[in-house]
């Protein structure tokens, strides 16, 4: 064993019986590369990565390869969910070393002072796809360290000097039309047969999804369409577990049929707030299944007993990719009987051939989606004896540490699909996930990224914005003194530890964090929404909320650093368009009632809100200590006031009549 045998991520831990000699990202795996003038190999990864498997299956575990890399090398193994600051730096690195965009296993060759000189992602252990054998990889850049060190260090200070004028603010001005902008784009890249965005690969891209249904009023009937042909599609074909519940990280092909098998928290929570804002636009029913179908297949298998909720499911099991979703033929026919043969093979199977090798994945062809409505006591059934067969199966592993980031984003989830819904279960579910890292991964002063046995790494960015977020949501549902004490103090701590106070907005990694040649500083969504779009998001329901000057500066501030970035690639930064109230005005609506009555006003309510509105319910005897708020109350049981410029209507006192004018945005 190596010395990742000590370490607690399931990716680090596939890697303890490698005959390579790993080091985990530590001090004294550089301080030997320094002390022996070795160059550091850094191979980036996840646990659910199947190509991560394949080059560790190849190359890591072969003792000529391993005795290469032990001999020429310093070797560092890192879980990027783990250290997401070194993945975006090292990222970075290797597209402005090759001039391509990277991807996992990154692989990494760098000085014992951090900074990297060569890099690419799968190499294979052979020359073939085009790519040249690790093998001759490792000969290669040994020889280059130890002859081209002048070279070596020239290329360094010129990517030192990218790396410090990468945050600069610029002077560039965003257009005012960005935001049609941006919908024009989108629009454009939607696919009119197969609904999503582009062609294979096709990922669920949930921001821009989002911004077009707030667009609402802008869009053409055309894209509306398109929008739900999209999650039509992501919803009966095959990214969807039509047997188990939840969501395949992507699609292989352009129709949504063959996805890459792994299942993430953080798509599938973003994907149930799609669906739950989705289905009060479109009233589709398919909409609302999907999603607690979803939020059960997570509670039910991804939430610790203890609260928190694990990261990823592997896309592989028993060293084969989908060896556990998928079926055979005669495995079919032996388990379902003739009526519901016929009802599969006119539903899931595409002119009954396989789609997956000599296997079926389950799909609902477009077209079929009235057959699968007919059938649907018919496909329970079915279900039930798949769920059957699949339980005997070996399953994928399960990555079970608790990232603060991730958890938020299922938490909000769960959220929104209780309020669609009003099932407790799903209420009751996020207040435990969210109970669970205000006490274990909060320490008063400090937020922590992960959790395996206990905390680990100082947070990023991403959790702050995320965890404020869902607590600003918890509030709105139900004030709490306790809770807005907590969000306050997670925004002080924000603004002490990442706050960029010379250039606006906010670093990823906190100034604690010293091992960094970069503190890196994003504004563009990638799998999940930017921390910094998140954070203004915050800061934006709070300006409405309180009126305070404070959270208008902070606004103004991120808003500005990220000119640049927003001008270079406008609809890349979804989120961050959406939360800005230049573009998507946000309106305050605070609902006073009786305790005994809100709940069911909170659920009656909530299915005419847009995701966009900021809907504060109050008991009649709360007092928040905001002036802005405390001073909207009338003698009535019942009361609702809609705000919009620091300027509220007259009080309505009718929930009919609310809902009326909710209904009629």
């Amino acid at each position: 064993m190596n010395k990742l045998q000590k370490e607690k991520s399931s990716y680090l831990l596939q890697h303890a019986d490698n005959p390579v000699d790993w080091f985990p990202w530590s001090n004294e795996a550089f301080e030997i590369a320094k002390q022996n003038d070795k160059p550091i190999l850094l191979s980036i990864g996840y646990s659910a990565c199947h190509w991560c498997h394949v080059m560790a299956h190849e190359s890591f575990e072969d003792p000529d390869i391993a005795k290469i890399m032990n001999e020429n090398f310093v070797n560092i193994k890192l879980d990027k969910e783990e250290r997401p600051d070194l993945d975006k730096i090292y990222q970075m690195s290797q597209t402005i070393i090759t001039g391509k965009t990277g991807g996992w296993p990154l692989t990494v060759f760098m000085s014992p002072d951090k900074l990297p000189f060569f890099a690419g992602t799968y190499f294979p252990p052979e020359e073939r796809y085009g790519l040249p054998a690790f093998k001759q990889i490792l000969e290669r850049v040994s020889e280059f360290y130890d002859t081209k060190k002048h070279d070596i260090k020239t290329q360094n200070a010129q990517l030192e000097n990218i790396f410090s004028n990468l945050n600069d603010t610029s002077e560039v001005a965003v257009q005012s039309n960005i935001t049609n902008t941006v919908l024009e784009n989108l629009s454009n890249s939607l696919d009119r047969m197969h609904g999503g965005f582009g062609s294979a690969p096709k990922f669920p891209r949930c921001t821009n999804i989002q911004f077009i249904l707030e667009k609402e009023v802008d869009i053409t009937d055309e894209i509306k369409s398109l929008i739900e042909l999209s999650l039509d599609r992501m919803c009966f074909a095959g990214i969807y577990d039509h047997v188990d519940g939840g969501f395949f990280r992507y699609s292989v092909d352009e129709i949504w049929m063959i996805p890459h098998f792994e299942k993430m928290l953080y798509d599938n929570g973003p994907l149930v707030s799609i669906l739950s804002n989705a289905y009060k636009i479109y009233k589709k029913d398919i909409y609302l299944k999907r999603a607690k179908e979803t939020c059960d297949w997570v509670i039910d298998n991804m939430q610790d007993e203890k609260g928190g909720f694990y990261s990823t499911v592997d896309a592989d099991s028993e060293g084969e990719e989908g060896k556990y979703y998928v079926w055979s033929s005669e495995e079919l026919k032996s388990i379902l009987n003739d009526n519901e043969n016929n009802i599969f093979d006119g539903i899931f199977k595409i002119d009954d051939k396989p789609n997956f090798g000599k296997f079926f994945h389950l799909h609902v062809p477009k077209g079929k989606e009235n057959e699968y409505y007919k059938n649907t006591d018919a496909i329970e059934n079915i279900k039930t004896k798949l769920q059957k067969i699949r339980n005997e199966r070996i399953p994928p592993d399960t990555d079970h540490k608790i990232l603060t980031s991730w958890n938020c984003l299922m938490i909000k989830g769960l959220l929104d699909i209780y309020k669609v819904t009003g099932d407790e279960k799903y209420l009751n579910s996020a207040q435990k996930a969210f109970s669970f890292i205000k006490n274990s991964l909060w320490d008063g002063s400090d937020l922590y990224a992960c959790y395996h046995d206990k905390p680990k790494f100082i947070a990023y960015i991403d959790d702050y914005a995320f965890l404020c977020d869902v607590c600003l949501d918890f509030i709105k549902l139900e004030w709490d003194d306790n809770n807005f004490k907590f969000l306050n103090n997670l925004i002080s701590s924000c603004l002490e530890d990442y706050e960029d106070k010379e250039n606006g907005g906010f670093f990823f990694s906190s100034k604690k964090n010293k091992d960094l040649i970069y503190r890196p500083k994003t504004y563009t969504d990638e799998s999940m929404p930017s921390g910094n779009s998140v954070i203004l998001g915050v800061f934006s329901q709070l300006y409405e909320l309180t009126n305070d000057n404070k959270y208008k500066s902070l606004i103004d501030k991120i808003l500005l650093s990220a000119r640049t970035s927003i001008t270079r690639s406008p609809e890349s930064h979804c989120n961050l368009l959406l939360e800005n109230m230049e573009y998507f005005p946000k309106k305050l609506i605070i609902v006073r009632s009786p305790k005994e009555d809100m709940v069911e006003l909170r659920n009656k309510i909530n299915m005419f809100v847009r995701s966009s509105d900021i809907v504060l319910f109050l008991n009649d005897d709360i007092s928040t200590n905001i002036h802005n708020i405390d001073d909207k109350k009338t003698e009535n049981k019942f009361s609702a006031f809609i705000c919009e410029n620091f300027t509220c209507e007259q009080p309505i006192t009718e929930v009919d009549v609310l809902i009326d004018r909710l209904n009629r945005k």
